[in-house]
C-alpha cells in the first residue's frame, strides 16, 4: 500500500466517504503523522513478541534496506554515517539491525552494535583487530574501525516506513498494525480539530 492510499482510507473514514476538495484535513497534514504511528507500532510489535513468544524482536516487515551511504572519516579510528532517518528507539540493536561495508569486490563481516553506555569504555580501548564496532547517536551511525573505510560504502537494515516526502512510496508496515495506526492518528486528528483557533494574536492562548 502506498502512503497516498493509507491516508485516503483514513480520510475517507473520518470525512464517511471521499472528502471534498476544501476538507480541513489534508493529506500532508495526515502525513505529519504517519512516521508517529509506524514507531508507535514498531514498539506495540516489539512488546506483543516478548508477551506471545518470550522473545524481544521486531517483524521483518518494519525493516529498510539502504545501500552505497557514504562513509566520513572523522579520525584515524572514527567514522559517521548519515542515516535517511533517525531509527525507531527499540535497543541498542532493533532500530538498526545490521551494517556492513563494501568496496572493491569485498563484503565486511557485520558490525557489532554497542549500547551507549558502551561506547564511554570501548572508547579508551584501541580499535579491535578486524571488528567493526558502531553505535547511533541520533541521524548517525558512528563506526570505531582498524580497518580504513573511507573507500567503502555502507549498507544498513533498519526500521523505516518508507520515503515521508513521497506520498505515493511504498509504506513498509506489517498489514495487522495498520487499524492501530489508523485510530492513533484519527486520536491526533480529532484532538487538533476540537481546539479552538486562536484569532485575536493578543499573545493569550485560547482554551475556551
Amino acid at each position: 500500500m502506498t502512503r497516498y492510499a493509507f491516508i485516503e482510507r483514513i480520510l475517507r473514514q473520518i470525512y464517511n466517504g471521499q472528502p471534498s476538495d476544501d476538507s480541513s484535513i489534508t493529506y500532508n497534514q495526515v502525513n505529519q503523522w504517519l512516521n508517529d504511528a509506524i514507531a508507535l507500532a514498531a514498539r506495540k510489535n516489539y512488546t506483543d513478541s516478548i508477551q506471545m513468544d518470550g522473545v524481544a524482536y521486531v517483524n521483518n516487515s518494519f525493516y529498510t534496506s539502504f545501500n552505497g551511504l557514504t562513509v566520513n572519516p572523522i579520525d584515524p579510528t572514527i567514522y559517521s554515517i548519515a542515516l535517511p532517518a533517525i531509527p525507531v528507539a527499540l535497543g541498542k540493536d532493533e532500530g538498526v539491525a545490521s551494517l556492513q561495508f563494501t568496496g572493491s569486490g569485498l563484503k565486511s563481516q557485520t558490525a557489532i552494535p554497542l549500547s551507549i553506555n558502551q561506547v564511554a569504555y570501548i572508547e579508551q580501548l584501541r580499535p579491535i583487530q578486524n571488528k567493526l564496532l558502531y553505535w547511533v547517536e541520533g541521524k548517525n551511525i558512528f563506526i570505531k574501525s582498524s580497518i580504513l573505510l573511507s573507500s567503502y560504502k555502507a549498507n544498513i537494515r533498519m526500521i523505516n516506513g518508507g520515503d515521508s516526502t513521497d506520498l505515493q512510496s511504498t509504506l513498509i508496515i506489517p498489514d495487522d498494525y495498520v487499524p492501530m495506526m489508523i485510530e492513533y492518528i484519527k486520536a491526533q486528528l480529532a484532538f487538533e480539530r476540537s481546539r479552538p483557533i486562536d484569532t485575536s494574536n493578543d499573545g493569550v492562548d485560547n482554551n475556551n
